[in-house]
């Protein structure tokens, strides 16, 4: 096959290139994304066995009405209550996801 026609076209440029005349066009480009790991934590608590222990003597104090009529008494007895309480936490994972950050925001990422 022969082409007998001229024909016309633009001259090729040459690459702009580095120093030692390399042409390449690589390009590493870099996009922060936020990514969402959603937790939820359930507290438990759970109450065991209440034990009660007096301590000490009680306080009796004896307050008799104006009239002489009627008295009253009140007793105070220090009390220790012991409750066993134990704590737990469960978790739930949802699903993660993710977006793209806003363009032009700097991430810092390093290639």
């Amino acid at each position: 096959m022969r082409i007998n026609e001229a024909y016309e076209h633009a001259a090729i440029i040459p690459c702009p290139g580095d120093e030692a005349g390399n042409c390449n066009c690589n390009k590493i480009v870099t996009q922060c994304v936020d990514v969402t790991a959603p937790v939820t934590l359930i507290p438990t608590a759970s109450l065991g066995t209440v034990t009660v222990s007096c301590q000490g003597v009680p306080v009796v104090n004896c307050i008799p009405d104006p009239c002489g009529t009627s008295s009253t008494i009140t007793v105070t007895q220090r009390v220790c209550v012991t409750i066993p309480v134990r704590y737990d936490v469960s978790m739930n994972t949802g699903d993660p996801t993710i977006s793209c950050a806003e363009a032009g925001t700097p991430c810092g990422c390093k290639g």
